[in-house]
């Protein structure tokens, strides 16, 4: 009897042992596959109809730049580590990226803190909206059809949401805006009076250090500057809902270390209001 129950308790601590160690596998995979591959999110607002809903849930190719590991990379400049990816990110895929200007005029990380638009500008664009219409390199762009709402409802716009903040000494509102340079890693540019005002927070993100603008000069931490070259690729994004997105319009220019992944599909939908699911969005893909 005492041999029998011997042999129960250690089978019992070999069954204990061998469910810990196949749940420690487990949470090992999806952490690594949740680091390295894929995320999932879920949508808030109504900004990036109709492609996306308030209430979808969405998956995130990580592979798609490249996945980024927050707590590796460059700790002098600050800058996240990011993987090989299967491909870069494409003109006007839709991706999640964290919000540079997270209450703040000035690029900051803060990597808690998510945005989901479409990335209709890339390094080395020339980009301008005129009437609603996007025009990259003096053509129009083709997804238009997803981002262009009727002129009059831009004009019924409140000032202070069609004029954003930081271009509002340029005139330009959001849906006449630019020409603007999208610059790309190694890209040179001449500071004006203009470009100042695009570029002045992705010089001080790259440098650290602090841009001023004294009688048509630029002082750089207090040394003259006439010219930049640029570290980092840089991007125009927008919501498909034009009159309802705080995008590349209001906030400027998003840098690639900020990226998290290409939006893949969706996986589950749920009505906010009624909390019931709409089935015809389930596992629907993201164009």
């Amino acid at each position: 009897m005492g041999l029998t129950n011997k042999k129960r308790t250690t089978n019992n601590k070999r069954d204990i042992f061998s469910i810990a160690l196949a749940a420690i596998v487990t949470v090992v995979i999806v952490v690594t596959l949740r680091i390295l591959v894929f995320a999932s999110f879920k949508i808030p607002s109504f900004s990036m109809e109709p492609t996306l809903y308030a209430g979808d849930f969405i998956v995130v190719n990580k592979l798609i730049p490249g996945p980024r590991i927050d707590f590796m990379g460059d700790n002098k400049a600050g800058r996240p580590y990011r993987l090989t990816g299967h491909r870069p990110i494409k003109r006007n895929e839709v991706v999640v990226f964290n919000d540079p200007y997270y209450k703040s005029r000035e690029i900051i990380q803060n990597w808690n803190a998510y945005y989901v638009k479409r990335c209709v500008g890339m390094p080395g664009d020339s980009l301008r909206i005129d009437g609603g219409i996007y025009y990259i390199n003096g053509q129009v762009n083709h997804i238009n059809d997803k981002l262009v709402e009727s002129s009059f409802r831009f004009q019924d716009m409140p000032p202070e949401y069609r004029i954003p903040g930081r271009f509002k000494e340029l005139g330009w509102t959001i849906d006449n805006f630019g020409p603007i340079y999208i610059p790309g890693r190694g890209d040179t540019v001449s500071l004006d009076a203009i470009n100042i005002h695009l570029y002045r927070p992705l010089i001080e993100y790259e440098t650290g250090g602090k841009l001023n603008e004294t009688e048509g000069s630029f002082f750089l931490d207090g040394q003259v500057i006439r010219h930049y070259r640029f570290k980092l690729n840089y991007y125009f994004m927008a919501g498909d809902r034009a009159t309802d997105s705080k995008d590349s319009r209001y906030w400027g220019l998003l840098p690639e270390d900020h990226m998290v992944g290409k939006v893949a599909y969706i996986w589950k939908s749920k009505e906010p209001a009624s909390n019931t699911y709409r089935f015809e969005r389930f596992f629907k893909p993201v164009e």
